[in-house]
């Protein structure tokens, strides 16, 4: 049961990393989606225990390139004991069935948007982002659910990608929509006796102590990823960050590829569900 009937107000940030293309001068093989989920009352004692090694007051933000490894350490060792839990999901951009999955998906999403929408192109990086936003977010939301039992408002923000003019409503408020769709679905058949409500996404498009926050725990996390033989390479912020049993890390490449292909295939065979 709920700890109680108040609605709790959680707020939930996402961040990238990597670059999402499949292009030879991509950085590292791998494209991250990283969430940080915290109770809005924690959020004071949060900037106030990581302001000076995060940088949250600092003048400019503090930039992957500007911080060592050592310090990336030292974050996530921090990130691991402060009241907030992390969520990390992956694809591997070098992995060949995927991205003959994505390609294939890009040339039937963009005949879908011309002839159904008649809007412009959406490119695989646009594509890629929408697919891990749209697996870190709810998995974050499901598991801070599942922890706490309480029925919870999650302010979800994320970062300033370039969304396509012609998809910002589908974008946001269609993805708050699913999201809170899908949370409360589960719950009314499973159980407990609980609501969910999500507000509309709110873009972190201004710098800010939480777009700060996410974007250097993201920053530490994203070491692990980087190519072998990079003098920015290191497990430790990694594993420090997964030790904290909230934290969680999952490879949804192949899970990518199976939703890819589902839907092609029940557009195919529905084409209503175009619209």
């Amino acid at each position: 049961m709920p700890e109680s009937n108040l609605e709790r107000q959680i707020i939930v940030l996402f961040d990238e990393q990597g670059t999402p293309t499949f292009g030879p001068d991509r950085e590292t093989d791998w494209f991250l989606g990283v969430t940080v989920t915290y109770d809005l009352t924690d959020e004071k004692q949060i900037f106030s225990s990581c302001s000076e090694l995060f940088g949250l007051s600092n003048q400019k933000p503090l930039k992957n390139n500007r911080i060592s490894n050592s310090r990336a350490e030292l974050i996530s060792a921090l990130a691991a004991e402060l009241p907030l839990e992390v969520m990390i999901n992956s694809v591997k951009l070098a992995n060949d069935e995927f991205q003959q999955a994505v390609r294939l998906f890009e040339q039937f999403g963009n005949l879908l948007r011309a002839r159904h929408r008649e809007v412009g192109e959406r490119n695989i990086a646009q594509i890629l982002h929408s697919q891990i936003v749209d697996e870190c977010i709810p998995h974050s939301i499901f598991g801070y659910v599942e922890r706490h039992m309480t029925t919870s408002a999650f302010l979800v923000h994320i970062d300033d990608w370039s969304i396509p003019r012609s998809d910002v409503g589908i974008y946001l408020q269609g993805r708050t929509q699913s999201i809170q769709e899908k949370v409360n679905t589960f719950y009314e058949e499973q159980g407990p006796n609980l609501r969910v409500r999500v507000p509309p996404i709110a873009l972190l498009d201004e710098d800010s102590p939480r777009k700060r926050l996410v974007n250097v725990i993201a920053s530490a996390i994203s070491r692990s990823f980087v190519r072998e033989g990079s003098a920015r390479l290191s497990q430790v912020p990694f594993h420090t960050l997964l030790a904290n049993h909230v934290n969680r890390y999952e490879d949804i490449t192949q899970a990518t590829i199976d939703f890819i292909r589902h839907l092609m295939d029940d557009i195919s065979r529905n084409p209503l569900l175009a619209n």
